[in-house]
């Protein structure tokens, strides 16, 4: 009897020993996908003892691993060529739109007629477009391609913003916005001038382009204590336009909602990549517009003058910077 024990005692004993390599087996594999995932790496596990059902299990893992490492390369070769006809075609289209504009030029010193002159001006307006739309191209493809050189100083952001909002007073006019501005005198930042400058300028011009109503910028310190920003720039949606909050950010994303009836959809996809390299966030929520505010857009415009449909909803942009 004392045997039987003793050799049950000896089973229970291997048993339990078999088990904890084989645990351990199982860690070492859980941490070696971890390990990959956090090196972004592909490469196939294996077990030192042979058991079939974890042999199997490993099997599947490493087939699992392999196509999602091959989906991974195919992704990043598609996104290179991407990249690379970006480049390319804003690059190729600079020339000839160079060469439109001169011979536009030359042709407004001739002696014109009224109406042939108001056709090159047509023509100049068109050429003017499709260069923004080239020099819209040649920002981000530059941005994609190229390493962040940042020349970091101390910037008041509510002066930069200031600034900026200034320069764009026309184009806010012309939209028919009505410019709210919500600031401290003064909000040190250290950041990289120029990109900030570019951030605040292309969310400006997606508000005179998309934007109905309302636009409102407010512009506050970032965490208690912590340095940094967060500036929001706000805008009514027309009526009908579908906005997808997550897909704003998006390359050649449009809504339809464009005024000049153009719009390259790179402006907030250049704007995520310029906040990026600052080490930021920048996120898109859509909400409810108010009664009041709905009114004022509806009291503001003249239905018999085919003027713009009254917004429904209001786009915020939160760009949230660091100090860097």
């Amino acid at each position: 009897m004392e045997v039987l024990a003793g050799l049950l005692a000896l089973a229970w004993l291997g048993t339990a020993a078999y088990l904890a390599l084989v645990l351990a087996q199982v860690r070492r594999v859980r941490r070696e996908l971890r390990q990959q995932r956090q090196q972004d790496r592909h490469e196939p596990s294996t077990l030192a003892l042979v058991v079939p059902a974890l042999e199997g299990l490993t099997a599947e893992v490493n087939a699992a691993v392999r196509r999602a490492g091959e989906a991974t390369s195919r992704s990043r070769a598609e996104e290179r060529r991407i990249r690379s006809f970006i480049a390319d075609i804003s690059h190729d289209l600079r020339t000839p739109l160079t060469s439109i504009r001169g011979y536009l030029q030359l042709l407004e010193r001739s002696e014109l007629t009224a109406e042939q002159r108001q056709k090159v001006q047509v023509a100049h307006e068109q050429a003017r477009a499709m260069g923004a739309l080239v020099d819209r191209l040649y920002e981000y493809a530059y941005l994609l391609d190229s390493a962040p050189d940042l020349a970091v100083a101390s910037v008041d952001a509510s002066v930069l913003v200031g600034e900026c909002l200034l320069g764009m007073t026309a184009p806010i006019e012309a939209a028919g916005l009505e410019a709210q501005v919500s600031a401290p005198a003064s909000l040190p930042l250290t950041t990289d001038r120029e990109k900030l400058t570019r951030i605040v300028q292309n969310l400006l011009r997606n508000a005179v382009q998309h934007g109905r109503g309302t636009l409102h910028v407010s512009l506050e310190p970032g965490v208690p204590g912590g340095g940094g920003l967060v500036l929001q720039v706000s805008n009514g949606v027309p009526m009908g336009i579908d906005v997808d909050p997550a897909a704003l950010f998006e390359r050649f994303r449009t809504t339809g909602g464009t005024r000049a009836g153009r719009s390259s959809g790179l402006g907030l996809a250049i704007v995520k990549a310029l906040v990026e390299q600052l080490g930021g966030t920048v996120t898109g929520t859509l909400s409810a517009a108010s009664l009041s505010a709905a009114s004022h857009s509806a009291a503001s415009r003249d239905p018999a003058s085919g003027s713009e449909p009254p917004s429904a909803l209001i786009l915020t942009i939160t760009v949230a910077l660091p100090d860097l």
